[in-house]
């Protein structure tokens, strides 16, 4: 399941009438929390990307390609 789709699933439940303000409180800061982790395994993954690129740019030219 995608990220974005359970996090919309998770505040969509909050949501429902049948939630008590407690669970609709925990389901909300679980859809944030979700989110938020996501974003910052994302810029991690480009973080890596990024260095890696570096390193191979650098053994390219280092070898006179």
């Amino acid at each position: 399941m995608r990220i974005d789709t359970m996090t919309k699933r998770l505040l969509r439940r909050a949501w429902d009438e049948d939630i008590s303000d407690g669970d609709r409180l925990l389901l909300e800061q679980a859809a944030t929390m979700i989110d938020r982790l996501a974003r910052r395994c994302l810029r991690v993954s480009q973080e890596l990307e990024r260095v890696e690129f570096l390193k191979e740019e650098g053994r390219e030219h280092d070898s006179g390609l």
